[in-house]
């Protein structure tokens, strides 16, 4: 499912700088793999999810889009969720209140 322009999100909601400090804060204490991915990942976010800050994409597409490993993804993931960057439910992903 593509997002049609009117739906992605406003570039204030999420900026370049943003997604740096974002990435900076969250993965400090990780591999640089797992900080390399998690900016692709951000970055994707920010070009695919609605205007609410939502992406309705699966794992799957994710990883395809993206050529990034599934376990990769997945840490990126679990990363952003323990830190409230993000929600994850019923598969779709969502940008917390606070960084929207």
């Amino acid at each position: 499912m593509e997002v049609s322009e009117s739906r992605k999100m406003g570039s204030d909601s999420l900026t370049e700088s943003k997604v740096e400090e974002i990435c900076r804060d969250c993965f400090v204490s990780e591999s640089e793999r797992i900080a390399e991915t998690g900016e692709k990942f951000l970055d994707y976010f920010v070009k695919n999810a609605s205007a609410d800050g939502v992406l309705f994409k699966t794992i799957k597409e994710i990883t395809t889009d993206n050529n990034i490993p599934h376990q990769t993804l997945s840490k990126v993931l679990k990363v952003l969720e323990d830190k409230g960057v993000i929600y994850r439910r019923n598969g779709i992903i969502g940008l917390t209140k606070k960084h929207n």
